[in-house]
């Protein structure tokens, strides 16, 4: 699918494109995760000896000294679609996100995971996005399996509560339509990786919530440590912008940037104040948004509008993401 009709389609079916969140309601409990070993950093990236330094907060801040991810590593690509200016994070979210993506390849083969955007080098508003703007958001796309079951390349589909979606390219040419499946196996390993590691702490894992449950009943089945399923638990929430097209992972202030003025959003978990009061520090509220922080955002009548024609299956399918959009949350305690 072309870059222009790709991004139409991640619009339509509401109002504004994700990373938009509503802050959370309340805490959950606090599992608590067994020690490990860092990993080294992989090859691809020599980040020893780096700093950076993500301030403000998520979606009214900067970055100072900021990492690019690299266009390609082992198991991982930055999306070539994408504007690669919005690549950069703190030297700690760019090193987990290459361990996690070198173990999913280690350990399962396939396809490179794609990644979509991070910040900008010295972080502030970045288009389409109203976060990403402090070094601490990443955007990744699905790993993905094609009609003959095996990896394909990823794209920007969204999908439905039983793990299916559709390439649909052409809007308007059902013809060139590909059946996707999400390749659970292999995102539930990126989430482990990610959740386990110790490089970067996982605040939220934005998803939507059937695909938390598809992703929940695996790591049960594979019989995943306990503490790593509770903290995924913990860690994911469906926002007003469902995330079926894509995870939204945001992570938390190191205690260094905290005592430079990194803010953190709700919630901030039990577990990660005692790491940070271990570390003597405590986390910061967010700053009051200021105007100039605000970034342009499509709405869902200009995107609409862009689309033009669109084949019947294509409109069937936007009116069946309605039912999850707006579906009642479960009861989860802190999810919108």
């Amino acid at each position: 699918m072309g870059a222009a009709r790709l991004a139409v389609l991640l619009w339509l079916g509401t109002a504004v494109l994700g990373c938009s969140v509503p802050p959370p309601k309340a805490q959950t409990a606090s599992p608590v995760l067994e020690p490990e070993t860092p990993p080294a950093a992989p090859p691809a990236l020599d980040l020893e000896g780096l700093e950076s330094t993500s301030l403000r907060n998520p979606n009214d801040g900067s970055l100072l000294g900021g990492v690019p991810l690299p266009l390609e590593a082992p198991g991982l690509r930055f999306n070539p679609g994408r504007d690669p200016a919005a690549r950069y994070g703190t030297v700690e979210v760019v090193r987990a996100l290459l361990e996690a993506s070198a173990r999913v390849e280690r350990e399962l083969g396939g396809l490179p995971i794609t990644i979509n955007d991070l910040s900008l080098e010295r972080g502030g508003p970045i288009p389409h996005h109203r976060s990403h703007q402090s070094g601490r958001d990443v955007d990744a796309l699905f790993y993905q399996l094609g009609p003959d079951g095996q990896p394909i390349e990823s794209v920007g589909a969204f999908f439905d509560p039983n793990g299916r979606g559709v390439d649909f390219r052409d809007l308007a040419d059902p013809t060139d339509d590909v059946a996707l499946t999400l390749d659970v196996p292999r995102n539930w390993l990126f989430l482990q990786a990610l959740i386990e590691g110790q490089t970067a702490q996982l605040q939220n894992i934005y998803v939507a919530e059937h695909l938390r449950t598809l992703l929940l009943e695996h790591a049960r089945a594979e019989d995943a440590p306990a503490s790593t399923i509770q903290r995924f638990e913990a860690l994911t929430c469906q926002p007003s912008y469902p995330h079926d097209d894509h995870f939204h992972f945001r992570f938390f202030c190191t205690p260094d940037d905290i005592a430079r003025d990194c803010r953190d959003s709700q919630p901030v978990y039990p577990w990660q104040r005692q790491r940070l009061a271990d570390a003597g520090v405590r986390p910061l509220p967010l700053e009051e948004k200021r105007e100039q922080a605000s970034s342009k955002i499509v709405t869902h009548a200009e995107a609409r509008q862009s689309a033009g024609a669109m084949d019947t299956e294509v409109e069937r399918w936007l009116d069946r993401r309605q039912e999850w959009i707006k579906k009642p949350h479960p009861g989860r305690p802190y999810c919108p």
